[in-house]
């Protein structure tokens, strides 16, 4: 029986599911040498043993021991994101993560046209995805105590934007990563009120904060910051600040919720000159005038000889937001990436992101900049077919 060991493998339990999750597998024992048609196995299994599937892979190309699998693309099937409107608490994100096991073993043949002998579960592996994505700069330097949060952590929130300004009405959350350590996130509002908002266990939460937080936020707030802690009160992450944005308009208020990279729901508002434009298409056919009437036939100028049988009509709206600063310009480019929209304006709807070019704007270039965006609804209108 060969020796299996992984002598590579993720760093840290916590990895986001859509970057690499790449195991280095080694057998020592000469059998990849010795026999033919060699390969390792792995068996991707959930937490509970269940198989999801099994990948088979050789021996690395310029080496005598060693395989390499990916993984990655089979655990991220198995997350997805969760969000709600009407939040207005705290939630565990069941969605959002997946405790996965790996099973590791080797096949091969005594001879060329052998029958092929497999051994499994030689060895094995396990960890925790999250739906999350670093961009491959960012990926090279993961650590995931940036991230975990957990007792003396300083580990961020799932958002990449460092600190926000919302409306006083404006619906938001923030999500976190965690072992079971946060108990609550203390809130203190610049009036000098504070409340606690309880966390559930759930390795991802997802949290209310904006103007649907827990208890409101109270009249006169110009800003606030969220501090996760531990049940004896001890911060064990970042503090998170938020302002209140006060700026008016004399526009309807648009809402965009999207998914950003670190797996989790964010909003923001465009409160300047809005567009609605509809790209129409149609698909007519010649049709026959003449009607008989008694021994009459003829046609009238009501009558049609072209009909359109499919009338489609897809919604283009270009929104435009307030001034912005240049860490948001970076933020949003998330928003014009993100591959989950919704727009809020009085009813919450699926959109799709059109604009094809983004540029993160700086102060040196320009002084004054806001964000215009282009969308299109996901269901498109239709007409009678007549």
């Amino acid at each position: 029986m060969a020796a299996l060991t992984v002598a590579h493998s993720p760093s840290g339990d916590y990895q986001p599911a859509y970057n690499d999750n790449i195991y280095v597998v080694t057998d020592a024992s000469g059998y990849a040498t010795t026999n033919s048609n060699y390969r390792f196995i792995a068996d991707v299994k959930s937490s509970g043993g269940t198989l999801l599937t099994r990948l088979k892979f050789p021996i690395h190309y310029g080496s005598s021991t060693n395989g390499v699998v990916n993984i990655s693309r089979v655990l991220e099937d198995y997350v997805t994101h969760d969000w709600l409107f009407e939040d207005a608490a705290a939630s565990g994100c069941t969605n959002s993560f997946y405790q996965y096991k790996v099973d590791f073993g080797y096949e091969y043949s005594t001879g060329a046209t052998s029958p092929i002998l497999q051994t499994t579960g030689v060895t094995s592996a396990s960890g925790y995805v999250w739906n999350g994505y670093l961009n491959p700069i960012d990926w090279l330097s993961y650590a995931e105590d940036n991230f975990l949060m957990e007792s003396g952590s300083t580990a961020q929130f799932l958002t990449n934007n460092n600190a926000k300004r919302i409306h006083i009405d404006q619906k938001d959350w923030l999500y976190l990563l965690h072992d079971g350590t946060v108990d609550h996130l203390s809130v203190s509002f610049s009036g000098g009120s504070s409340v606690n908002i309880d966390t559930p266990t759930t390795k991802v939460v997802r949290v209310a904060i904006g103007s649907n937080i827990p208890g409101g936020i109270p009249s006169g707030t110009t800003s606030y910051t969220i501090t996760p802690e531990d049940s004896g009160n001890n911060a064990i992450g970042s503090t998170y600040t938020i302002t209140i944005d006060n700026r008016c308009s004399k526009y309807d208020n648009t809402d965009l919720f999207f998914l950003n990279r670190l797996g989790g729901v964010e909003s923001f508002r465009f409160d300047m000159i809005r567009r609605d434009n509809y790209d129409i298409l149609r698909k007519s056919f010649k049709s026959n005038p003449y009607e008989l009437s008694g021994t009459n036939y003829t046609y009238s100028s009501q009558s049609h000889s072209k009909s359109d049988y499919f009338t489609q009509a897809n919604e283009r709206i270009t929104l435009n937001s307030n001034n912005i600063t240049e860490a948001e310009s970076e933020w949003l480019k998330e928003l014009v990436m993100s591959p989950r929209v919704w727009m809020y304006d009085g009813t919450l709807k699926a959109v799709n992101i059109t604009s094809s070019a983004y540029e993160v704007r700086k102060a040196v270039n320009d002084k004054v900049f806001n964000l215009t965006l282009e969308i299109e609804t996901s269901f498109p209108d239709k007409s009678q077919r007549l």
